[in-house]
Order: C-alpha cells, then sequence, then structure tokens
C-alpha cells in the first residue's frame, strides 16, 4: 500500500525523519493526513499505485507521478496560482525547523534560490518536478530516501 514515500513530498521529510527527537503522535496524524491527501491527489488524476512507485526515485517523474507530487504540493500550499510559492514553502517548514535559527536560515535561502530558478509558465505536472527538484538540490537533508 503507501509507503514511507508519501510524506516525502508533504512537510517535506522534517515530519517524518530524525528531525523529530523522538517518535511522535504528530507524526502519526501527519503520515494519515499525507495518505489520506495522496489518495485524493490520485482519484483527481486517475493515477495509480503503479503510478506512486515511481516517487522512490530522484525526479523527473513521469507525468502522472509529477502531476500527484504537484496536487500535494498545492494542497499544503507550496503551489499556489499553479506556481511556486516560496511563502508556502517557508510556512510550511517553519514549524519544523523554528527551533534552529540556523535551519530556518538554510530553509529561506532554499526558498529564495527556488522561487529565482523554478521556471514559470510550464506545464502543470512538470512543476511538480521542478520543485522537487530545486528543494532536493539546495537543501538534500529533505529528501527521505537519501537520508
Amino acid at each position: 500500500m503507501y509507503r514511507s514515500y508519501i510524506p516525502l513530498y508533504l512537510l517535506f521529510i522534517y515530519a517524518t525523519s530524525a528531525e523529530l527527537e523522538h517518535e511522535s503522535p504528530i507524526k502519526s496524524i501527519v503520515q494519515k493526513t499525507l495518505r489520506a491527501t495522496a489518495r485524493a491527489c490520485m482519484s483527481k488524476i486517475n493515477a495509480t499505485e503503479a503510478d506512486l512507485e515511481y516517487l522512490i526515485e530522484d525526479p523527473p517523474f513521469p507525468e502522472k507521478s509529477a502531476c500527484i507530487v504537484t496536487c500535494l504540493l498545492e494542497r499544503i500550499g507550496i503551489v499556489k496560482n499553479q506556481k511556486y510559492s516560496k511563502v508556502g514553502f517557508i510556512t510550511v517548514v517553519a514549524p519544523l525547523v523554528m527551533h534552529s535559527e540556523e535551519k530556518m536560515k538554510h530553509m529561506k535561502t532554499v526558498a529564495e534560490n527556488c522561487d529565482k530558478e523554478i521556471p514559470v509558465n510550464e506545464s502543470k505536472c512538470q512543476l511538480g518536478n521542478d520543485i522537487t527538484t530545486c528543494i532536493f538540490k539546495y537543501a538534500p537533508e529533505l529528501h527521505f530516501n537519501k537520508t
């Protein structure tokens, strides 16, 4: 069924990684919410479990998989009006890194860099690929499979 790679794209990994000091009920809630969101996104684009399998790899993803990513990013506010939202990215990661001024500064830099690099006016699904690629480029620690 849904493996740990679904949380990879939401709350970008801090919620499911060693960043949490201990196993937390919050982690369980986040994972359940993400799974429900993933199911809704899959239904919306008529994707299958097989389309999810690509998400354990590095981007770029095939179109339907990229569409799932874009949908998930829309649901959490990192995509707004079919564009990358640096404010949305910071809003998502801030509660997870606010205990560290250094990490927060790093995430703001990631947000700024991606805001400059992610093309505007591209296909909606390609946006999921571009955002994921950019974030992993500047914040590889957010890549669940790379930790």
